[in-house]
């Protein structure tokens, strides 16, 4: 995992939701670095660089090592906001936009194609903190 540094917590006490927020860092970690580079590319061919702020935020998020259970919640509560603000703007980007082609892109799909897959493993990434947050 390239994006964030997954850390174990082991502290006396911990409750039983610590296991579920690690687990939580750990798909976030994966979503960064299966998704991050196509997102990025659906943003600028799409004219909505200014989201990439949220990407850039997100590739700051780290926790020290010695880092505690309430670290790691603030920190997927910081990504849960980042991941909120790029739904959104693939939310307003308009089905079948002028975009032909998906230029830079894997596979052969449309551009339409790409962004309802982004904007459905985003839903999936965000559900996943929730659960893990709401615990």
């Amino acid at each position: 995992m390239n994006s964030i540094i997954y850390t174990h917590f082991a502290t006396p006490g911990a409750s039983v939701s610590a296991g579920g927020l690690e687990v939580a860092l750990h798909r976030l970690g994966a979503w960064l670095d299966a998704e991050q580079n196509t997102l990025g590319r659906l943003l600028a061919q799409a004219g909505r660089s200014q989201a990439t702020g949220a990407l850039a935020a997100l590739d700051q998020l780290h926790l020290d090592p010695d880092a505690g259970i309430e670290d790691l919640r603030d920190l997927l509560e910081d990504a849960r906001t980042c991941l909120e603000i790029l739904l959104e703007t693939l939310r307003e980007i308009p089905s079948r936009c002028r975009l032909e082609t998906a230029w830079g892109l894997s596979g052969p799909a449309s551009f339409d194609t790409h962004l309802r897959w982004s904007a459905a493993r985003l839903e999936d990434i965000i559900a996943t903190l929730d659960r893990a947050l709401a615990a």
